[in-house]
């Protein structure tokens, strides 16, 4: 089977253009004020901003890739790779909000600290229960969520796990 894959670079285009936005900002302080020290400091400000969202933007950088026997996740620009067993992951869950791409969110265990990463969908429909069922031949115990709860891929994970395959609260009167 073919491994599955996806890049968080997508974001990078959203902070291009906050970097842009913040540079117009600031420069247009500078040049509507005479006063030199209001210049200085809304240009230190400016480049602040700035470096905080390169920063930012270089720790959510990352490629992650579901291997056949492990979960490997690199960062580009940190020069780090994380390889996560599919005994350690958690819980996988595909968000769907109006007006946004398609998301999933995995959670994870590495070096007995819990963590969690937001990407896009690996994939939708029929091939996101494909997916699933791969993952869950890898790990059992692996917990599956869908957002919202009336979701249609909610109603074909039923389809095949049941209505047990996620915690149900009951809520008494």
């Amino acid at each position: 089977m073919n491994p599955y894959y996806r890049a968080s670079s997508h974001s990078n285009l959203d902070t291009v253009l906050a970097i842009l936005m913040c540079l117009a900002i600031g420069g247009s302080i500078v040049y509507a004020t005479d006063i030199i020290w209001i210049q200085l400091i809304s240009i230190l400000i400016t480049i602040g901003i700035v470096v905080v969202i390169i920063s930012y933007q270089r720790k959510r950088t990352f490629t992650i890739k579901f291997l056949e026997n492990e979960i490997i996740i690199e960062y580009k620009f940190l020069k780090k790779r994380i390889q996560v067993p599919y005994a350690d992951l958690l819980v996988i869950e595909f968000l769907s909000i109006h007006k946004s791409s398609d998301k999933n969110r995995i959670q994870f265990n590495t070096k007995n600290q819990l963590q969690s990463l937001s990407f896009l969908a690996i994939a939708h429909s029929d091939h996101y229960i494909e997916f699933i069922k791969w993952l869950k031949t890898k790990n059992e115990k692996l917990e599956l969520k869908v957002f919202p709860s009336d979701h249609i891929l909610n109603h074909k994970i039923q389809e095949i796990y049941g209505f047990k395959y996620r915690k149900m609260l009951k809520k008494t009167l």
